[in-house]
């Protein structure tokens, strides 16, 4: 048996994210903006500058491009989307799930970026020069900030040049939509905040985790996108420290930060006693997640088989052929944690521990879990890693005794699970973990015992 490559395939650890390859821009996402950029409006209006006008879900975008001067605005309605006075579901990926790849396109698509270029440290002293170039941006800041505390859809009114039509995929954020830079932006509704947004925004003495922590995870009507873009936008943290953070490390950021915060509370409670395998299944990507005994220990194995996005031989872009072997990438962590980022498996890693986490937390419970993550070619463009929290959540959803829960005696039997439900065998997966084998060397008590 030939050791399949865990690390070696610069496609599949980059995703187009980290521009490994050297390029300035992925062609294999440049390829797919192209055949899945189907507008809900006709691309013909976009001539010249624009005014546009909708009630904004309200969604906020900060671009990573050009760090520490990143775009940032707010994503307006148009199309048949502006007459609606609700759009929250246009930024909601907490109530997508069920949905085809084209619905949710179709979604962000209805969606227009209305940017304007801002220095990460928008609050910190800027000379002379900087501040008369700046000044009309920082109102644009001004109310964007504004519009992101909001808990209601906001009537925002924004005039555009330079609209770009198009599609702009990645896999930490949702796919974005046309794109203008902004000249003005005014919220013309009146803003509702929760108390929750309110009390972190306000503390400006207080840590962004703490704020994140103590007022916003527990809030009822919160959701963890709301938290992600109240983070991005620069709006947490101690005064002097708040800077606006991409959207993208945003998003993983706040996973990170609630998985960090659920995991010291669940190492205080008992182990489970019995091997458990759950199946979720979304958009061609296929989860199966073992929890076994033990203290907590965590694992992400992902493979994207041969006929995914990131693991297929691209006509015309001179990639080398990628489909000879499963390619499956890896990262984990012991009881205490991860100190390093993982970069193999990415934000995917943390979306899923957060979800884990909370499960246990719920259970009164800790254990060590692997999860196996299979993607196969109908996930045709990346949607962001809320497919992987939002998949992991429902497979999770109705605890131990659910319909696609299985109890088993032993971690062999556990694994037949992977094999039944993914199609790369379970000896590749089993020679791309790490966790396996160190468990398998690791024998419990119980063991001892049945052994006298």
């Amino acid at each position: 048996m030939v050791r399949p490559q865990v690390s070696d395939n610069i496609c599949v650890r980059c995703k187009g994210a980290r521009l490994l390859c050297g390029k300035s821009k992925c062609p294999i996402l440049l390829k797919y903006s192209v055949l899945k950029s189907t507008l809900s409006v006709d691309p013909g209006q976009f001539k010249g500058k624009q005014d546009i006008f909708g009630a904004s879900p309200p969604a906020v975008f900060v671009g990573h491009v050009g760090y520490p001067h990143v775009n940032i605005g707010p994503l307006i309605p148009i199309g048949n989307f502006s007459a609606q006075k609700d759009t929250k579901y246009l930024d909601s990926p907490e109530s997508w799930f069920g949905k085809d790849i084209n619905e949710i396109i179709a979604y962000r698509s209805g969606l227009v970026r209305s940017n304007f270029t801002m220095n990460v440290k928008y609050n910190l002293p800027i000379s002379e020069l900087e501040k008369e170039l700046s000044r009309s941006n920082l109102k644009l800041l001004e109310a964007t900030q504004e519009l992101t505390l909001a808990s209601n859809s906001v009537d925002t009114e924004a005039k555009l040049s330079r609209v770009r039509v198009g599609m702009l995929y990645g896999t930490h954020s949702p796919p974005q939509g046309p794109s203008g830079r902004a000249e003005k932006i005014q919220i013309i509704d009146n803003i509702k905040i929760l108390k929750p947004v309110d009390k972190a925004v306000s503390d400006t003495d207080l840590k962004a985790a703490d704020a994140i922590e103590e007022y916003l995870y527990h809030a009822d009507s919160l959701n963890v996108t709301s938290i992600q873009r109240i983070f991005s936008a620069g709006l947490l943290g101690v005064k002097q420290n708040r800077r606006l953070v991409p959207t993208r490390w945003s998003i993983t950021a706040v996973d990170d930060i609630i998985g960090k915060y659920l995991k010291k509370k669940l190492q205080h409670y008992p182990s489970i006693d019995k091997y458990y395998s759950f199946y979720g299944e979304y958009l061609d990507n296929k989860f199966v997640i073992i929890f076994i005994p033990g203290p907590w220990a965590y694992e992400m194995n992902e493979c994207w088989n041969q006929s995914s996005i990131w693991n297929q031989a691209i006509p015309g872009l001179n990639l080398p052929m990628q489909a000879i072997q499963p390619v499956i990438v890896n990262d984990f962590e012991f009881e205490q944690g991860r100190k390093k980022y993982a970069d193999h498996v990415t934000g995917a890693y943390y979306a899923a521990r957060k979800e884990i986490e909370e499960f246990l937390v719920k259970s009164r419970r800790q254990a060590r879990v692997i999860v196996f993550r299979e993607v196969s070619g109908g996930y045709v463009v990346p949607l962001g890693v809320w497919v992987i929290r939002e998949t992991v959540k429902q497979a999770l959803a109705n605890g131990w005794k659910g319909n696609n829960v299985k109890m088993h005696e032993t971690l062999e039997s556990a694994l037949t699970r992977v094999e039944s439900k993914l199609s790369i065998p379970l000896e590749y997966w089993k020679h791309a973990s790490n966790l396996l084998p160190y468990i398998h060397k690791q024998k419990r008590l119980d063991f001892w015992i049945r052994t006298f």
